[in-house]
């Protein structure tokens, strides 16, 4: 559970699906299938979520919290399945079920975060 950076939603997951909660209200904003790495990069606009053997990375500018579908920016294969997934800006780390470890490379998530 984590708090978005403008303070007013909390992020919650339980592997199975993830819900954006109205802080005010507890009224719920919008929910996606899948457990995510983390709610945002620097600038707050990416969704970075794992399935199989697969990373997504989701544009949350496009669309909204009223339940409009999230517009899938890229999408990164791994070797095997991923087992978990960690950001910090525009870097992606990916731990793999046959010990296999990638690191991505993002720039553009953090709109030109260095190397």
């Amino acid at each position: 559970m984590e708090f978005e950076q403008d303070g007013a939603t909390l992020v919650s997951s339980d592997g199975v699906e993830t819900i954006w909660w109205d802080v005010a209200t507890g009224a719920c904003k919008d929910k996606m299938a899948g457990q995510f790495a983390f709610m945002k990069a620097g600038n707050g606009r990416y969704i970075v979520t794992k399935k199989d053997d697969l990373v997504f990375v989701y544009d949350t500018r496009v669309g909204s919290y009223d339940g409009a579908e999230k517009v899938l920016t890229s999408f990164f294969r791994a070797p095997s399945p991923i087992e978990s997934v960690s950001c910090a800006g525009g870097k992606i780390a990916v731990g793999c079920k046959s010990g296999a470890v990638l690191w991505l490379h993002a720039a553009w998530l953090t709109d030109g975060d260095a190397a």
